[in-house]
């Protein structure tokens, strides 16, 4: 499934380590940042030929913040996480089979 930026309706921080997205079909989910970075899936975080997770997410605090988080063209966000990760990229499509 796709899901393109007009399918959000709205993007907004509601603490420092949850932000929330309204969904046009009327969902409201919260994301917090730990769970996006424990699923981190680039270079970073996860070896590119083994596949195996390089960071433990059990040492990913939950009050993890973001620097910034901002729109990758129309199909994702990308979040800069106070722990250094910046590389990983959330597609909506996969932001919204988590809130579901």
């Amino acid at each position: 499934m796709f899901i393109e930026r007009n399918f959000v309706k709205k993007i907004y921080q509601k603490n420092n380590s949850v932000f929330t997205i309204e969904w046009i079909d009327g969902e409201i989910a919260n994301y917090q940042l730990s769970d996006l970075q424990k699923n981190c899936n680039c270079a970073r975080c996860v070896d590119e030929k083994t596949g195996e997770r390089l960071i433990d997410p059990s040492l990913i605090s939950n009050e993890l913040t973001a620097r910034r988080i901002f729109s990758v063209g129309r199909y994702a966000l990308k979040v800069e996480f106070s722990s250094g990760c910046s590389r990983g990229i959330y597609p909506y499509s996969w932001l919204k089979a988590l809130a579901s």
